[in-house]
């Protein structure tokens, strides 16, 4: 079995606190900077917070909801950015379809990720209000550069003040906010995390109008300063309500069997088969095997844990698979989403082939899109809650797969609403994968990971924003400067093929993650070379050598207690397709369980034995 270094942390938490070399060089402080991803509250912190709001009102679990969704709410103001371009190429450049102004978009969503990387064990071992409260005062310090930029017009102060400086705020204040909601919410994180990244959706769809609104009556520079000053106070009245949950309230590490099967009572005689009179007990007794997990007898009461340290966690081919498909499900809607007033201008609008008023303003267009995002982080977080992560995420990506397949036709016909339909469809599926992402990497590495891994994944963020925009425009560039006229499609439909390409392989690294400890640890024959999980059911396919000739192999005792609950066709599945040396495997829930519970007696009894005392 491939996987030793999961199997000497089971039932044992390793800790490399405490363990650090006298002299440290700056390998050994990364390495322990990332290795502490824990909140350790005083005894007068966690009184502390029994209490919110300057002291003044008692915490209550469902405060951090509203108030994540206003500070989040407040972040998603960048996702209105689009507004401000023709503006500030106008005043920078006197042209408003050339300027960089859109680049400041794509530097601010860059430093977003990377940031989060960097100070994600930092946010993880803080206060939630402590690191609040820094991303808000570094974010409201982007707006003030960014005005100063606008008044002495300087493209690249602009760039530093709301690209770097805000962008830094954003990806302090965005992954502790969230993480800090979700982890009140253990049984409900898709929910929870969904609710929170709702507000950063539905920042767009407010702030669109909000920014027109101040550009009609304010000049550029003063619009930044009141759009920062309205920004610091929420978020600083909204923060007061953000506190982490006493401890003990996350189950620290990631169950290994579920609860109820832990909470169910002992059955005497249950290892002679005491109950085989009942449904299937014949069977399994017979096999020499219990319906009762055995596991329990040696561990009683014990639920088992496993313990995943940060290292380990992003070490392992499940967080880049799962970091692949993430990118891939962002890509199309953040191209989208900085150049929609522009793409439709260009398609539909005055700059057109036929030149008219589009049915749809541009900037009503991008607040209407920010509905959509705020939907879909809520309803995609929820849907996973119900049908699970991995479902749901490869879901997603296939509604994007047809979504881009249309959409070349769609533009083509120069139909507008079905564009934007479809546009809008896309931006369900964006908004859920960032709101599912948290909840995701929660129940894949447990909660104390949550805040880094998270940090680390929204890389992917900064990717697809400087990577993704970049060539979209790259590719309109190319051909706009060889001849062709910017309402010609041909060059959208290029960049549609490659984010297509894109998404299709995300979708299949998403098949091959192992969204749950059983398919991480679930034991390997030494001949297995491929496994994966096909409609809740384990598909395996083992490399064995085998002649025509030879006698077929023996069947073990969970082969036998499977047999009186499987069909022919998963019995053919089995035994029967032998090709080269290729032997296909649909394993049946019950056979699946059966596998595990032997796995898990044999790490139980291990575990009980590493606990005795010497003689």
């Amino acid at each position: 079995m491939r996987q030793a270094a999961q199997d000497s942390m089971l039932f044992s938490r390793i800790s490399l606190q405490g363990n650090a070399p006298s002299a440290r060089g700056f390998k050994d402080m990364v390495l322990d900077y990332y290795s502490h991803t824990e909140y350790r509250p005083s005894r007068a912190q966690i009184e502390k917070d029994r209490f919110v709001f300057f002291g003044l009102l008692p915490c209550r679990q469902w405060m951090a909801i509203p108030a994540g969704i206003l500070i989040q709410f407040c972040y998603g103001s960048v996702y209105a950015w689009s507004i401000f371009n023709a503006p500030i190429n106008k005043l920078l450049t006197d042209n408003a379809d050339q300027g960089g102004a859109e680049v400041t978009f794509y530097i601010a969503l860059g430093v977003l990720g990377f940031t989060g990387a960097l100070f994600g064990p930092w946010i993880e071992c803080s206060h939630p209000q402590k690191s609040g409260i820094v991303g808000l005062v570094i974010f409201f310090s982007g707006h003030l550069t960014a005005a100063l930029a606008l008044q002495v017009r300087m493209i690249s102060l602009l760039y530093f003040g709301y690209g770097f400086v805000a962008g830094v705020g954003l990806g302090i204040g965005y992954v502790s906010t969230i993480d800090a909601v979700s982890k009140w919410w253990p049984k409900a994180r898709g929910t929870a995390a969904g609710c929170a990244v709702m507000g950063f959706g539905g920042g767009s769809l407010a702030f669109s109008a909000i920014n027109e609104e101040l550009l009609e009556n304010v000049s550029l520079p003063v619009t930044f300063l009141v759009l920062g000053s309205i920004n610091l106070i929420i978020m600083f009245f909204c923060i007061q309500f953000i506190c982490p949950p006493p401890p003990g309230h996350n189950l620290d590490g990631i169950p290994m069997v579920d609860e109820a099967d832990i909470l169910q009572p002992k059955r005497p005689g249950a290892a002679a088969g005491a109950d085989s009179g009942a449904k299937g007990g014949s069977e399994l007794a017979s096999a020499g095997i219990d319906k009762n997990p055995r596991y329990l007898a040696i561990l009683g009461s014990e639920r088992p844990v496993l313990y995943i340290s940060l290292a380990e966690a992003l070490r392992s081919r499940d967080f880049w698979l799962l970091y692949m498909s993430f990118l891939a499900n962002i890509v199309f809607c953040l191209v989208i989403l900085s150049n929609l007033p522009k793409i439709i201008n260009r398609l539909f609008g005055m700059g057109s082939r036929d030149p008219q008023e589009p049915p749809l303003p541009a900037y009503l267009a991008v607040s209407i899109e920010g509905g959509f995002n705020m939907a879909g982080r809520v309803l995609v977080g929820l849907l996973s809650d119900i049908v699970g992560r991995k479902t749901t995420f490869l879901m997603i990506l296939l509604t994007q797969v047809g979504v881009l397949v249309c959409m070349p036709f769609v533009i083509q016909s120069e139909n507008f609403w079905g564009f934007m339909t479809l546009v809008w469809t896309a931006t369900v599926c964006y908004g859920g994968g960032f709101g599912m992402i948290p909840a995701f990497i929660a129940d894949m590495f447990g909660i104390n990971n949550t805040s880094s891994c998270h940090g680390v994944i929204l890389t992917a963020w900064s990717l697809a924003s400087i990577c993704g925009g970049l060539a979209f425009t790259g590719v309109i560039n190319h051909y706009i400067d060889n001849g062709s006229m910017p309402y010609e499609t041909k060059m959208y439909t290029v960049n549609f093929v490659w984010m297509l390409i894109l998404v299709i392989v995300g979708f299949v690294c998403c098949l091959f993650v192992r969204s749950s400890i059983r398919d991480r640890l679930f034991p390997a024959p030494p001949d297995q070379i491929l496994r994966m999980r096909v409609f809740g059911r384990v598909f395996r396919v083992l490399y064995s050598v085998w002649h025509e000739n030879a006698p077929p192999p023996t069947p073990s005792a969970s082969d036998y207690a499977t047999a009186q609950h499987t069909d022919n066709s998963t019995s053919f599945l089995q035994y029967r397709i032998r090709k080269r040396q290729l032997r296909c495997e649909l394993l049946t829930k019950e056979q699946e369980q059966i596998e595990w519970e032997e796995y898990l007696v044999l790490r139980a009894v291990q575990h009980r034995l590493m606990k005795e005392p010497d003689v």
